[in-house]
């Protein structure tokens, strides 16, 4: 799977208006690896791939990765196969908490933009287990149905924030909302890979509880863990991923729906082989979406667009699959 992510990491460097042929991309990784190495790099090539295709393929499989394990996760401790950051609201609330800040501040701030997008997509995942506690036996439609009701809430206050704001920020926003990379730099990069590389290492590290976890809270008390303790973990983790891709690029759903369930499929149910792998899985298929967004038209579309439309029809196959079993 690592080198099928490579593999498609070189074709990006390689397509675009401007194309580079794997020699000159050798050359160009050899030059900043060796920096004796004596190899000349032209400049136009030095910058469209320094400063606009690198920085845009580490994002894309950042977020990309951040979203797949996210959803693994909710799946596991949830138990419930229909549950994702965009099922549940998450990216929503997120949404909702960024576009709050760009209406009210004048400044770019990546912490602020962070932390309201954590604070909004945390209590949107709030509603949906409260909801879901008060209807127990009926916990997975329920969860999926508030998680509907809050997603489409928050798209609504989102619409309402673009009504009353001036035009510069219309467009911002709504460019903003539609789940897009365009704008991708090594500040976002910087930005999130810290966040991605702790919360993935402790889902890796605690991959096993996932599996007890799944059993229910009876069989996981009865094994020495502490369940609301584990779930309350497991959910500020996924909600700080999900707040963090949220706050960079924009709402992109159905990543963390599509591949935990292709993981699953492929190679079984134990997340401490599920969990690594949708992490690589995930980076592999927004690459994936991202390439078809650039390229199949003349124009660029936002990924979130791609990612909907990719995303919607598998989502009615996971239903009538559920409603077969």
């Amino acid at each position: 799977m690592l080198g099928l992510l490579i593999s498609i990491s070189i074709m990006s460097l390689m397509l675009g208006k401007y194309q580079i042929s794997p020699m000159q991309i050798a050359a160009w990784g050899i030059s900043h690896v060796n920096t004796n190495s004596g190899l000349q790099i032209k400049a136009e090539i030095e910058m469209i791939l320094s400063q606009i295709r690198m920085p845009r393929i580490l994002l894309v499989s950042l977020v990309g990765a951040g979203l797949a394990v996210s959803g693994t996760v909710l799946q596991s401790i949830f138990r419930n196969p229909l549950v994702s950051p965009y099922i549940l609201g998450i990216s929503s609330g997120s949404a909702f908490g960024v576009s709050l800040v760009i209406l009210l501040f004048q400044v770019y701030n990546p912490f602020l933009l962070q932390l309201s997008a954590f604070l909004f997509g945390s209590l949107s995942v709030t509603i949906v287990l409260i909801a879901s506690k008060l209807f127990p036996g009926r916990d997975t439609i329920i969860m999926v149905l508030t998680g509907i009701i809050i997603s489409s809430f928050f798209s609504a206050s989102v619409s309402l924030i673009q009504y009353f704001t001036d035009d510069q920020k219309i467009q911002t926003i709504l460019f903003w909302t539609f789940g897009s990379f365009a704008n991708a730099n090594w500040e976002n990069v910087f930005f999130i890979a810290p966040i991605l590389l702790l919360c993935g290492t402790l889902f890796i590290l605690k991959s096993w509880k996932l599996n007890v976890l799944s059993l229910g809270e009876v069989e996981t008390t009865s094994l020495g863990l502490d369940y609301k303790r584990q779930i309350f973990t497991f959910i500020i983790l996924t909600s700080i991923i999900t707040s963090s891709v949220t706050a960079v690029c924009g709402p992109i759903g159905w990543v963390g729906l599509i591949i935990p369930h292709i993981v699953r499929f492929l190679g079984g149910s134990n997340n401490t082989f599920v969990v690594p792998c949708s992490l690589v899985s995930g980076a592999i298929f927004l690459q994936c979406i991202d390439l078809i967004a650039r390229y199949s038209f003349p124009f660029e579309i936002p990924v979130g667009i791609v990612a909907a439309l990719i995303g919607l029809p598998f989502f009615i196959f996971v239903l009538i699959k559920i409603r077969v079993a």
